[in-house]
């Protein structure tokens, strides 16, 4: 759940591409299974991403699950979209090891990570997560994984820590939109974050995060062309 009783501020974490080769996806406690997005599912993807009120409302979700992703992109989904489900097979948890166009190339995001509130502290987060990751080396793009976070989301940001994401010093970025000037900017806002996470995080870990955080590297520097976001054929 999002806790907003915090400042907001929005920052990038970066996963090094190869950390995925230590990467080890976890065995799930009894009565849970991993599965792939299958046509349909877009329904359970928008309940659960209301249910961590990232959406006002399940309608709402839905609708930009499909303008944005199902639509477009669903062949895309059923490769990259990951589940953690119930003995019947309802999803519970979700992550996606997306791609996106940006001032930083095409790169690897892995995008939109929830648990149904009712099934969290089981470790079917970093279950989805890793299950999702694992998913990168055979459906790309072979780059480092980037996530668009906030301070809000700070018990999530301790796990992608320990999974080995880390602040990114980078600027901010220029992310492909198909309206008009054709970009929107994603906000990193890292320094600022970790200020704001002094309320919930102990001073030990405040320190290793900021040490830990990665500088732009020379291609992060790089304004690359923004391609498109959607297919060619898609009209939004």
């Amino acid at each position: 759940m999002l806790d907003k009783s915090l400042t907001y501020q929005g920052f990038i974490m970066k996963l090094r591409r190869e950390k995925l080769q230590n990467l080890t996806v976890p065995e799930l406690p009894a009565g849970y299974h991993y599965r792939l997005y299958r046509p349909g599912d877009d329904v359970h993807w928008a309940r659960l991403e209301h249910l961590v009120n990232e959406f006002a409302t399940f309608e709402a979700a839905l609708d930009y699950f499909r303008h944005d992703y199902s639509l477009p992109f669903e062949d895309e989904l059923c490769r990259r979209c990951a589940f953690v489900c119930t003995e019947d097979d309802v999803p519970v948890a979700t992550a996606t090891a997306w791609f996106m166009e940006s001032s930083l190339g095409h790169k690897s995001w892995l995008q939109w990570i929830s648990t149904d509130p009712a099934h969290q502290g089981k470790g079917l987060g970093r279950g989805v997560i890793a299950k999702a990751l694992s998913l990168y080396p055979e459906v790309g793009p072979e780059s480092d994984i980037y996530l668009h976070t906030q301070t809000w989301s700070h018990k999530a940001i301790y796990l992608y820590h320990r999974i080995g994401f880390e602040f990114s010093l980078m600027d901010n970025i220029r992310v492909a939109w198909h309206k008009e000037p054709g970009f929107r900017v994603m906000t990193n806002s890292p320094l600022e974050a970790l200020e704001v996470l002094k309320a919930v995080y102990s001073p030990e870990l405040i320190q290793e995060l900021h040490d830990q955080a990665e500088k732009p590297t020379e291609d992060e520097r790089t304004e690359h062309e923004i391609l498109p976001p959607f297919p060619e054929w898609y009209t939004p």
